[in-house]
């Protein structure tokens, strides 16, 4: 019988690099991510051809420059169940340029971003029985709340190559994910913007972060370069009397937006963005019910504060 991989076993393994590049050997009982929609493109590189003059036609020789490799998969956007505990997911949103601190008097985890080159992870992603090591990986995120779904985080890293490996598929404990709250009118206990709460649809985040793979003569890297965060809502419109959505874009206004899921300890996200500035907005409907679709830019007040994300 011919032998084949199977397409739906998928895992991936993160943890923190001690020594960015140096391979931190995550485990399958300790660093394993649940993750779904998992997809990898393991080998990128430039060709550098030798150009030869030759007295036939043929093609020219190659050879692969400035291998490196991607991966982007969904998780679920939970809490950790105890609120001294950070979340399950902590380590990669460090590698795509958070910080993560500690509330007063254990009262939760918040992450913040960050314009300095911080941490980097290594990623472990099995294809069945096929194990690619990524190391160097730093990254982007975007996080996704919809009505009627629980909410997501995408990811995106960029690393270093290593050539894969036949490995036995790993036995992962992935028990430190829990089930995250549905959104929903008991559970998204603020969504605001100004001083109005309004009613939402959707809400989407992007970290936005830009993070290419670099070669020079003499070394390689992945650093984030840049940020520029951003989103998009889809709200309720509340009609021009109560609440002109299209004169707040008009006019530039910065307001703060706030969103926070969950009302119980050890369950609680929030998210705060202290100047978030409508673009234009657009109609749409659903439901038989006039919506406004409205991009988002997420501005700073004195640096590295455009958001915060706070478990508890």
């Amino acid at each position: 019988m011919d032998a084949f991989l199977t397409s739906h076993k998928r895992a991936v393994l993160a943890k923190i690099e001690t020594s960015i590049g140096i391979d931190a050997k995550p485990t399958a009982a300790e660093n394993a991510i649940l993750v779904a929609d998992m997809e990898i493109n393991p080998l990128i590189a430039d060709e550098a051809i030798r150009a030869k003059s030759l007295q036939h036609f043929a093609a020219n020789e190659s050879v692969l420059a400035g291998m490196h490799a991607e991966i982007t998969f969904a998780l679920e956007c939970a809490a950790s169940g105890e609120v001294a505990k950070p979340p399950a997911w902590a380590p990669l949103i460090r590698a795509c340029g958070c910080r993560q601190e500690s509330l007063p008097q254990n009262a939760g985890t918040i992450f913040k971003p960050y314009s300095q080159q911080g941490e980097t992870i290594s990623i472990h992603a099995y294809m069945d029985k096929t194990r690619h090591v990524i190391t160097a990986c730093r990254g982007s995120f975007s996080i996704n709340f919809e009505a009627q779904e629980f909410p997501r985080f995408i990811f995106q890293f960029r690393g270093k190559y290593t050539n894969p490996q036949s490995k036995e598929f790993p036995s992962t404990n992935t028990t430190s994910f829990i089930q995250p709250e549905m959104p929903s009118g008991k559970t998204l206990t603020i969504f605001r913007l100004g001083q109005q709460s309004i009613g939402a649809q959707q809400f989407r985040f992007d970290i936005n972060n830009s993070f290419p793979y670099s070669a020079r003569l003499n070394e390689e890297s992945i650093a984030i370069v840049g940020r520029e965060p951003n989103g998009q809502m889809t709200i309720r419109d509340p009609g021009v009397a109560n609440n002109n959505i299209f004169q707040i874009a008009e006019n530039s206004t910065k307001q703060e937006l706030q969103i926070k899921l969950g009302q119980t300890d050890g369950h609680k996200i929030e998210l705060l963005f202290p100047q978030a500035q409508v673009k234009p907005p657009k109609y749409e409907e659903a439901d038989g019910i006039q919506n406004l679709e409205i991009p988002l830019v997420f501005l700073p007040v004195r640096g590295d504060d455009e958001f915060s994300i706070t478990v508890s």
